[in-house]
C-alpha cells in the first residue's frame, strides 16, 4: 500500500497535531474535533468572557488596568493549555494501531503546526534544510509589508503538508481548507485591530518632557478615542492631538500630549504663572515648576481649546503656538500600562 493512500482500517483516527492546530486559531476548536463538545465550548465561551473583561478593564476609565493585563496573561496561558489539551484529547481517542501508524514517520500535521508558528520551521523538521533557510529569510525580510507573512505563512504551511512522505488523509481539503481559514482569520483580525486603533482605543509613547509630573518621557498610555463621540472636551483632560496647521508649517508632524485649560469662549489669562478662566484662578494640583509667565487675556474661539503642559517652564503650547481646533483632538488620554511602577489612571 502507497504512504499517499488512507488505510480505511485507520480512518476512524484523530490526527493530534490536527487538533493542535485547529486549536491554534481559537482554543477549543480542537477539542471540538476531537469529539470533546462540553470542554470545546466551555473552553471557547471562557476564552471569549475573559477577552471581554480583560479588555473592558484595560480600557475603561472605571476598570483596574493592572487586574486586566493579568487576567490577559492569564487568557494567553489558558490559549497554550488548550493547544496542548487538544492534542492530548485526540491522542487518547485514538486506538493503538493508529498511534502507533502516526508515530512511526514524521508527522505532516506537525510539520503544518511548526511552519504556522515560524515559516521554514516545519521544513526543517521533514530535513528540507535549504527549503527551510530560504523560507525562514524571506519570511524576516517581508515583514516590513504587513500583508506578506499572513500569505507566506499560509503558503508555506499548505506546502510542507504537500510536500511530506507520509499523509494519511484521502484528499488535500483538510490542509486546503486550513490554509484558506488561516488567510482569512489572520485578515479579519487585522481589520477588527484597524478599528480598534483607529476608532475606539490606540495606545502613545510620551516622548516629552512637557507633562511631567502626570506624564513621564518614556510612559506608555491609553488613548480612548471614542469618549469624545458622546461628550465634548472637558477642561483638564489630557489629550493627544495631531498638530494644528501653525505647528505644521513648522515641520512638527508627531502628534501632542497637553490638558486642556480654556473651553470654547471662555476668557483665559495667565499672571506671574497663575491661570485664571473668567477671571477666576484656576487650581492646578498637577503642575510642576514655578513659572512666572504672564499671558494677555484672550477669549477661546468656538471649536477651540487652550492647552498647556503640566511642565510649564518646558511646554510648547498654546501660549506658543494658539488655540487647538476641536478637530484634531484625537483621544483622551486615561490610562499609563507601562512602566508597571507607575500603572494606573491619568487625572
Amino acid at each position: 500500500m502507497s504512504q499517499l493512500q488512507h488505510p480505511s482500517s485507520l480512518s476512524s483516527g484523530k490526527e493530534p497535531w490536527l487538533a493542535a492546530n485547529l486549536s491554534l486559531f481559537f482554543p477549543g476548536i480542537g477539542q471540538l474535533y476531537t469529539g470533546k463538545m462540553i470542554r470545546g465550548y466551555s473552553l471557547i465561551i471562557t476564552q471569549v468572557g475573559l477577552y471581554a473583561l480583560s479588555g473592558w478593564l484595560i480600557l475603561s476609565r472605571i476598570g483596574n488596568i493592572f487586574i486586566g493585563e493579568i487576567l490577559l496573561i492569564t487568557t494567553f496561558a489558558l490559549s497554550i493549555w488548550g493547544i496542548f489539551d487538544a492534542y492530548d484529547c485526540a491522542k487518547k481517542a485514538n486506538p493503538p494501531s493508529f498511534e502507533k501508524l502516526r508515530t512511526s514517520r514524521k508527522d505532516p500535521w506537525l510539520a503544518v503546526f511548526l511552519s504556522r508558528l515560524v515559516p521554514g520551521a516545519g521544513h526543517l523538521y521533514i530535513n528540507r534544510l535549504w527549503l527551510s533557510v530560504i523560507l525562514f529569510t524571506f519570511f524576516v525580510t517581508s515583514l516590513l509589508v504587513q500583508l506578506v507573512p499572513i500569505l507566506l505563512k499560509s503558503l508555506v504551511f499548505y506546502h510542507v503538508y504537500i510536500v511530506s512522505t507520509v499523509r494519511r488523509e484521502r484528499n488535500q481539503l483538510p490542509i486546503l481548507c486550513m490554509a484558506l481559514v488561516s488567510i482569512l482569520f489572520s485578515i479579519v483580525i487585522s481589520m477588527q485591530m484597524f478599528f480598534i486603533t483607529t476608532h475606539i482605543a490606540d495606545s502613545h509613547v510620551i516622548t516629552t518632557k512637557e507633562m511631567n509630573p502626570t506624564l513621564h518621557n518614556g510612559d506608555r498610555v491609553i488613548v480612548d478615542k471614542q469618549i469624545y463621540r458622546f461628550q465634548s472636551p472637558q477642561r483638564q483632560d489630557v489629550v493627544l492631538f495631531s498638530p494644528p496647521k501653525t505647528l505644521q508649517e513648522n515641520h512638527f508632524r508627531e502628534a501632542f500630549v497637553q490638558r486642556i485649560i480654556g473651553l470654547p469662549g471662555e476668557r483665559v489669562e495667565i499672571q506671574k504663572g497663575i491661570v485664571y478662566i473668567q477671571s477666576q484662578p484656576l487650581e492646578e494640583n498637577y503642575r510642576q515648576g514655578g513659572s512666572q509667565d504672564t499671558f494677555t487675556p484672550i477669549t477661546v474661539p468656538a471649536n477651540s481649546y487652550f492647552v498647556l503642559g503640566d511642565n510649564r517652564n518646558h511646554s510648547y503650547d498654546s501660549e506658543d503656538w494658539g488655540f487647538l481646533p476641536r478637530q484634531n483632538i484625537l483621544g483622551k488620554v486615561t490610562k499609563r500600562f507601562f512602566p508597571p511602577q507607575r500603572m494606573g489612571i491619568v487625572d
